[in-house]
């Protein structure tokens, strides 16, 4: 059985059990030392620590979408860089099959809807080292090529991973594709402090990759932002053997739920991805909030 933990929520029944045979070790008020325990011995049992590619802290798990930013709103520097490898983007896609790209990112092509190439950059700040751009394509409704690209800030080549074709996937879809997940590990070694902390975020990069723009659906501050239908929040399970499996389901406006699974072995390697329907949860809300009838019932 995997423990999940919920960005917030600390695994305190360690800590807990800890504590409370410290307690019972150390004499209290008018207690002695030497008191007749009836032979039994009491020892302290050492809490051992849980292996986890991620560390299990309140600070992660919080960040609910990525920022995507037009040619227009990219830095100075990442605008520069996206021009300097757009001969090597264009000969890369083309040889994936992706025709005309070389004219994304004029101002009239930006994320197009009328049968040019555009493209936008994903903020992924656990990828410092690589500029990630998704160029898209829609020919009309239901009508949609896309690919990522992603440029090396220093040192290495540009990678180039197909999405959809017209709207279809090649083989397997690219949010599940063993090329995807080889590129995602490969972009974590290459970066010089290894695999980001924050568990979500890092879930969130792949999904950009795998040409997502997700909105994760997270446990809300207060009542007044909860939104219906209900899905379960992003969590963090935790299995007793090593590794990882970072859950969330995909809230996007005008889409139907999508619940994404990613499994990661205890060196923090990518194995698998999964992505299928998210189940609804049952309940539904009530005319008066949480909050307004523990009042009344107070």
């Amino acid at each position: 059985m995997k423990p999940s933990f919920l960005p917030g929520v600390l695994p305190a029944v360690g800590l807990m059990l800890s504590a409370c045979l410290c307690a019972a070790q150390a004499p209290g008020a008018g207690q002695q030392a030497n008191d007749d325990l009836h032979g039994l011995r009491i020892v302290q049992v050492p809490v051992r620590p849980m292996p986890t590619p991620f560390p299990l802290d309140v600070h992660t798990g919080r960040v609910q979408a990525l920022e995507f930013r037009s040619p227009e709103q990219m830095t100075a520097a990442d605008k520069t860089l996206a021009e300097s490898a757009q001969g090597e983007i264009v000969r890369r896609a083309e040889l994936q099959g992706f025709r005309g790209v070389g004219n994304a990112g004029r101002p009239e092509q930006e994320v197009s809807s009328d049968g040019g190439w555009g493209y936008e950059q994903a903020v992924c700040p656990v990828f410092p080292e690589h500029l990630i751009l998704e160029y898209s394509r829609i020919n009309g409704a239901g009508d949609v090529t896309l690919f990522s690209a992603v440029v090396p800030r220093g040192e290495g080549h540009v990678r180039v991973i197909p999405v959809r074709r017209r709207s279809y996937s090649l083989w397997t879809p690219a949010s599940s594709n063993a090329l995807t997940v080889n590129d995602f590990n490969h972009m974590v070694k290459e970066g010089q402090a290894g695999l980001d902390p924050d568990w979500l975020r890092l879930s969130l990069c792949y999904a950009a990759l795998a040409g997502g723009h997700v909105r994760a659906a997270l446990i809300p501050g207060k009542p007044a932002d909860e939104v219906y239908p209900l899905v379960a929040p992003a969590k963090l399970s935790v299995s007793r053997k090593g590794g990882a499996t970072v859950s969330f389901a995909d809230t996007t406006p005008a889409a139907k739920p999508l619940e994404w699974s990613l499994v990661f072995a205890q060196s923090g390697r990518l194995m698998k991805v999964n992505r299928s329907r998210a189940r609804e949860l049952t309940e539904r809300p009530t005319k008066e909030s949480a909050v307004d009838l523990g009042k009344k019932q107070n």
